[in-house]
């Protein structure tokens, strides 16, 4: 069974390709616009913007690679500053990724007391052990502890690198979650974090 749906597969990308390449060598059919006596060669290149070998105005950096990029989004032209948040708050990009810029420093500092006071209890690790509070979190951050990749990996990641969805924002895809849990304002919590995930 497999073989003949792979074999299907092949055969619906090959006739794909084929379609593709009779549409390129196809004749070409150019039409060839009424001449008018009133178009110079000034007319027609007016609209068309120069080009510039700089960067964008307004673009950003720092040593730590911690901050937005205002610079302008190729897909769609929107700066950073205008990404929409409210799929997930109310609260404004930049308050999005200084919270998580915030986190992430937290984390490489592995302050271990001041994230236990961001995280949502209760959490569980990957063997089930249930932490319902910011004393069990740090107990248990010091004893096993944390993979240090996990640590290296946020140490290297962008807060431009930031995405989020109706479940809240991600850190470092998917490594670190955080969500807004007061409807009427704005308070991140951590759902999220390494090993450890919602009970």
């Amino acid at each position: 069974m497999k073989k003949r749906v792979l074999a299907l597969c092949l055969a619906i990308s090959l006739s794909t390709v084929c379609i593709a390449c009779e549409s390129s060598s196809a004749p070409e059919t150019t039409e060839t616009a009424e001449s008018s006596e009133n178009v110079t060669p000034d007319d027609t290149n007016k609209d068309i913007a120069p080009i510039s070998d700089e960067a964008p105005m307004g673009a950003t950096e720092n040593v730590n690679n911690d901050i937005i990029d205002e610079g302008t989004d190729d897909s769609s032209g929107s700066k950073a500053t205008d990404f929409d948040c409210s799929v997930f708050t109310g609260a404004s990009y930049s308050e999005v990724c200084e919270y998580a810029k915030k986190v992430k420093d937290l984390t490489i500092a592995e302050d271990w007391n001041a994230l236990g006071d961001m995280i949502l209890y209760p959490v569980e690790d990957l063997d089930g052990k249930v932490l319902k509070s910011k004393d069990e979190f740090v107990k248990y951050a010091s004893d096993p502890g944390f993979d240090k990749s996990y640590i290296d990996s946020i140490s290297k990641w962008s807060v431009d690198e930031i995405w989020f969805n109706s479940h809240g924002a991600c850190i470092d895809d998917g490594l670190i979650w955080f969500q807004d849990c007061d409807p009427d304002g704005t308070e991140f919590m951590i759902r999220s974090f390494f090993d450890l995930t919602p009970h």
